[in-house]
């Protein structure tokens, strides 16, 4: 991928990341069954936000995310890009070893590592028991890898100009995980290893009316960063800012 903060060729990344979409279709793009959560379909939110420590470019991690759009639950995510210089020496302090997904929840003091048992931990525990979206844990092994080739490695590796320590409050993303747009955006957080709130909005989300009041409109992705005040809207516009504001040049 090169150098995440010079200048791009918009029309490849584009290209590459709806490419990405295609092949993951259908997972990580709606909630399954409606709004989870509760049976009258209120929506049942964990009091504590869940922290999912991975790396956009890791297909195991995708299948996480793709779990946590269709089951409309938020997250902290912790980004742990292979030169990690923070968050993969908390999944070894944490976990006692560095291996990706790993999940933590506070709401019930449970921490896991495995995809595929964090998958049917979140289903049964936030989804009333049901099953994942068919085909959702075995397709990993089938096209889970076609976004990490296609993206050649974006938001695999530590950007060698990141800022050494993380900005005093998380930046909240607004995404599913297969929008074409988003994935960027993910990655450059990942390489910038910001932690972030991830507000997951797939279609039938329970949050697109706080988007709407948030944004004027429902279009993915977008960020709030409460550090500067600033909210964009516009992927390219939103990897500009990142760069330029989250690198050792800013300070």
């Amino acid at each position: 991928g090169g150098d995440p903060s010079s200048k791009r060729n918009y029309l490849l990344e584009e290209a590459t990341s709806t490419l990405s979409t295609l092949a993951r279709l259908p997972w990580g793009s709606r909630v399954q069954y409606g709004t989870l959560g509760s049976k009258d379909g209120t929506k049942v939110n964990p009091p504590m936000h869940l922290q999912i420590f991975e790396f956009e470019a890791c297909p195991f991690c995708r299948r996480v995310r793709e779990a946590m759009t269709e089951l409309d639950l938020s997250a902290e995510i912790y980004p742990c890009p292979k030169g990690s210089v923070r968050h993969r020496e908390m999944v070894r302090r944490l976990g006692g070893k560095e291996q990706f997904p790993f999940l933590v929840d506070p709401n019930t003091g449970t921490s896991l590592y495995e995809s595929g048992d964090i998958v049917k931990y979140l289903f049964h525990q936030y989804g009333q028991g049901r099953n994942p979206s068919t085909g959702l844990l075995e397709s990993t092994i089938l096209t889970g890898w076609m976004p990490t080739l296609l993206r050649a490695g974006r938001g695999m590796t530590f950007w060698e100009r990141s800022r050494k320590e993380p900005p005093p409050k998380k930046l909240e993303l607004f995404s599913y995980e297969n929008n074409p747009y988003a994935r960027i955006v993910r990655e450059a957080l990942c390489e910038l290893e910001l932690p972030y709130i991830l507000n997951n909005i797939g279609e039938g989300s329970t949050r697109e009316r706080s988007l709407i009041k948030l944004s004027g409109g429902k279009e993915v992705p977008y960020l709030v960063d409460p550090n500067t005040g600033t909210q964009i809207g516009d992927y390219k516009k939103i990897i500009s800012y990142l760069f330029q504001t989250y690198s050792l040049d800013a300070l």
